[in-house]
């Protein structure tokens, strides 16, 4: 057989199973620091994994990898995000402190 006769065993491609292991990587690095991807696995099915806090993905995790999502949470103290950050605070006012203050 030559190059032009032989088959390949290529699964069809899953949209269902990328759209939802998409949307999954989405919500995922919302509330992470670290990037989430999609993966292909043998079978043609798509899956989501994290990237981990201090681990690197293996090279064969990395050969399959179709879609990155960024990490998207950021610490709180950043400057482009303080005013967000300020809305998730909570002040307790202090009658008897406040009284006592000299300025």
């Amino acid at each position: 057989m030559n190059a032009l006769t032989t088959t390949l065993d290529i699964p069809a491609f899953d949209h269902i199973s990328y759209d939802a292991a998409v949307r999954a990587a989405t919500i995922r690095a919302q509330h992470s620091f670290f990037d989430s991807h999609v993966i292909e696995n043998d079978d043609g099915s798509f899956s989501a994994i994290d990237e981990g806090d201090y681990n690197a993905l293996p090279q064969d995790l990395i050969d399959r990898i179709v879609h990155s999502v960024p990490g998207m949470m950021a610490d709180d103290y950043d400057e482009a995000n303080i005013a967000r950050a300020a809305s998730f605070m909570s002040v307790v006012m202090d009658p008897d402190w406040d009284a006592d203050c000299p300025f």
